[in-house]
């Protein structure tokens, strides 16, 4: 255990620069040298590139994103309203699509390319102590002041009326850390970044007629999170 202490400290201070060390150190953390890679500003011409070689967002795609944007106190313009003052933030409107993000230990998915680690619990973005379930629908990727940054495109969870919810279980027994939702998909969706998720969720599809509601629903859980993320 102490001979792997050391060893992790060597990675995580860089202490292996180069030669065999350097790429048994690569192997052993792999992940380190993207991240400093990834820390890096681009530049204007590799923004340029990237911006031009992205997936262009719908215009209700794109309003989300600058509404959220524009949420976190800084003025972003929309690449439309021409001309653009010197010096103003301008929203690209292409993102590179991802089908999968690493935060951490823990893979999140897209929920048309992986259904079981699309399912979250997260930080409402309007108010991180609310706290909201969903399924990722999309990954984002884009340039903005130079630095990729990574967004998530949420279809909220369908609430059950208060009344049906009452009809199950949970409601009394807090410490389940469970949930049912209506199992029909809502209309509601959200920006969120990796900052806002709190855990993927186990979730069970459950027919009609459980627990004596008449349609089907979801049974959610968060317990996966036991805490480490708040």
């Amino acid at each position: 255990m102490a001979r792997r202490s050391r060893l992790e400290a060597k990675l995580s201070d860089n202490q292996f620069n180069g030669g065999s060390s350097g790429q048994l150190a690569k192997v052993l953390q792999p992940e380190t040298a993207a991240v400093r890679k990834a820390a890096q500003p681009l530049t204007e011409s590799e923004v340029a590139k990237i911006v031009a070689g992205g997936t262009k967002l719908t215009p209700e795609e794109y309003e989300l994103l600058l509404d959220h944007q524009n949420s976190k106190g800084q003025l972003w313009r929309s690449w439309l309203e021409l001309p653009h003052p010197n010096g103003s933030l301008i929203l690209p409107p292409t993102v590179v699509k991802q089908k999968h993000f690493k935060l951490g230990d823990h893979t999140f998915s897209c929920f048309s390319t992986r259904h079981n680690s699309s399912g979250i619990q997260f930080k409402s973005p309007d108010n991180p102590s609310v706290r909201l379930t969903g399924f990722i629908q999309e990954i984002w990727q884009l340039p903005l002041q130079n630095h990729m940054q990574t967004f998530f495109l949420i279809q909220k969870h369908k609430l059950l009326p208060p009344a049906l919810l009452q009809q199950t279980p949970f409601v009394s027994l807090s410490l389940f850390q469970t949930t049912a939702v209506d199992a029909e998909l809502s209309n509601q969706f959200c920006i969120i970044e990796p900052t806002n998720i709190l855990t993927h969720l186990t979730f069970y599809h459950r027919p009609k007629g459980t627990y004596g509601i008449n349609k089907r629903i979801l049974v959610l859980c968060w317990a996966l999170n036991r805490g480490r993320r708040n």
